[in-house]
């Protein structure tokens, strides 16, 4: 697994955390019932203006220098709610939105969202009150809907024991699947790849399937599980399996998150691989839901269908996520050495430096827009290769992907994903295209 994994993991948490709220939040975008009362004095417009477009920080700019005058007021209350709780300011968010509910017990939208900010904070029994008054008084079939599925996903989540499942068809095409380069063997993301000789293009069309599914046996325990199969149509088939066990220390001063691994690939439904892994995580400033500093880990072993090509791997990084607004960020340091468990055949140990940055927007109509580079340098030891001079090799990764949503469930992606590497000795210079739609659907 590439130094970018930890970032793809790290966005399927974020999902998964705040699917809730967010799921809630787009429900309660629009104005609140109160809003159709014009304020000659209040911007309203403004404000929700630049909520829409994702400027949170200036929209809650405007809102504190409307406070201290028009706090009270039912219309400002909820607007100024809303604001605070996109800028992930939850108690401001919470103290404003029970003015509105205590005023106005019919602002159920003001319920929903209110219940949001709850889950937030983590007071779960006031959040399934809230969506629990929604349900039993609203009118509005669509908001009965949602209160009744998001609590009884909390009720699950609340006492375990709780299934979670997702599934994603896609189809693409990738213009150099096997490399295609002048080695016959090259070094590729950790196992060793037989190419031919002759250099020639090796494009394919190919479709995919990925079912996921997460059973939570508590708030700090998950098993994940994942069946993952692509096949190309003018080559190989391949398949990959994905055994996940997930358990987080929550009440430490410093949150810990540890994930054991394993995942078997076969290719032409014969054994190419088997990854097994021990990850930790460390969360440095559980406070803070801005700005996100982590120290990550891994340990990783790598058994081949040649048992010669048996290899461990240790990784050791610091991760720093901002999340200001619509706009997230998060940027990876990581180090790791890499060494032969065996000393038959061509062996070799390697020291690698790895950068990574992810940059999403996140839309209020649940759609998101996301680009995430990676860059690996790596340093060989004992390197087989016939040169004097000590091989080194690079690999860059460019993967740009927009989802939007449809209703509450499902989803329709396109990807495009731009890999280049590159070597001072072997022919290991290449560069690749890959594109891919896929259509997905939570239950």
């Amino acid at each position: 697994m590439g130094f970018s994994a930890y970032s793809r993991l790290k966005q399927s948490m974020y999902k998964q955390q705040t699917r809730l709220g967010s799921t809630i939040a787009v429900i309660v975008f629009g104005a609140s019932a109160n809003l159709s009362v014009a304020s000659e004095v209040i911007d309203y417009a403004q404000m929700n203006e630049k909520v829409r477009s994702g400027d949170y920080v200036n929209a809650m700019s405007l809102a504190e220098s409307y406070r201290s005058e028009h706090e009270g007021d039912i219309c400002f209350d909820y607007t100024y709610g809303r604001i605070a709780y996109f800028n992930q300011k939850y108690d401001q968010a919470a103290f404003a939105l029970e003015r509105v509910v205590l005023n106005d017990p019919n602002d159920y939208k003001a319920h929903m969202l209110l219940a949001a900010t709850y889950v937030e904070i983590g007071n779960v029994d006031a959040a399934t009150y809230e969506l629990a008054y929604v349900r039993e008084q609203a009118s509005d079939e669509e908001l009965v809907e949602v209160a009744d599925a998001q609590l009884q996903q909390l009720t699950n989540q609340t006492h375990g024991s709780a299934w979670e499942a997702a599934v994603e068809v896609g189809a693409g095409y990738d213009d150099n699947y096997n490399l295609g380069l002048d080695s016959s063997t090259v070094e590729f993301n950790g196992s060793q790849l037989t190419v031919s000789n002759d250099r020639r293009k090796q494009d394919s069309f190919f479709n995919d399937l990925a079912v996921d599914g997460t059973y939570r046996f508590s708030k700090k325990s998950a098993l994940n599980l994942r069946l993952w199969h692509r096949g190309y149509y003018d080559g190989q088939q391949q398949t990959e399996f994905t055994v996940r066990n997930v358990y987080t220390f929550r009440d430490l001063k410093f949150p810990v998150t540890l994930s054991g691994e394993l995942r078997p690939l076969l290719i032409d439904g014969d054994f190419s691989r088997l990854v097994t892994s021990l990850s930790g995580l460390v969360d440095l400033d559980k406070e803070n839901k801005t700005l996100r500093p982590q120290i990550i880990s891994r340990l990783t072993h790598l058994t081949f269908d040649d048992s010669t090509q048996e290899r461990v791997r240790a990784m050791v990084g610091f991760r720093l996520g901002y999340a200001p607004s619509a706009w997230h960020h998060a940027a990876n340091i990581l180090a790791s050495t890499e060494w032969a468990m065996q000393t038959e055949g061509e062996q070799y140990a390697r020291n690698a430096i790895g950068l990574t940055y992810d940059l999403s927007y996140h839309y209020q109509n649940g759609n998101s827009t996301s680009l995430s580079t990676s860059y690996q340098n790596y340093q060989y030891q004992d390197d087989f290769s016939t040169s004097n001079e000590r091989r080194q090799s690079s690999l860059f990764y460019a993967t740009l992907k927009h989802e939007w949503q449809i209703g509450r469930a499902s989803n329709i992606n396109a990807m495009y994903r731009f890999i280049d590497g590159a070597s001072n000795i072997d022919f290991f210079d290449y560069q690749r295209n890959f594109v891919r739609v896929g259509f997905g659907y939570q239950f």
